[in-house]
């Protein structure tokens, strides 16, 4: 078996730089899509090849909820220009709005196709 390559000594391996918070954000927002993409491709095999209808405006919830998170994150920033903070409050605002409307939306459908009565 082949000895492993080390290109560099050891003392000179970089330190460990954790993530920031936006693409930490960024990153559980791709998580929960794909949690929704995978639970709606399966439903139809337990429901006899029956796709849930009118869940569209549920999508939107989780890219709602990750933006207006680095919005908040932006807004809490102390070295943040008060013109900055203006507008990150705006689309914090303007993304809890639209979260509210995608589930007002969404969910009576989702009820419905789960076999309850909406």
């Amino acid at each position: 078996m082949p000895e492993p390559r080390q290109d560099r000594p050891q003392d000179e391996t970089e330190p460990y730089v954790p993530a920031s918070p936006v693409k930490r954000i960024l990153a559980w927002t791709g998580v929960a899509y794909m949690v929704i993409f995978v639970l709606l491709n399966l439903y139809p095999f337990f429901r006899g090849g029956e796709y849930l209808r009118g869940v569209g405006p549920l999508l939107v919830c989780p890219g709602c909820l990750g933006l207006g998170a680095v919005a908040v994150w932006q807004l809490r920033q102390k070295e943040c220009a008060s013109s900055r903070k203006a507008a990150m409050l705006a689309l914090a605002i303007a993304c809890a709005v639209v979260l509210i409307l995608g589930l007002l939306d969404g969910l009576p459908a989702l009820v419905a196709g789960l076999g309850g009565h909406a």
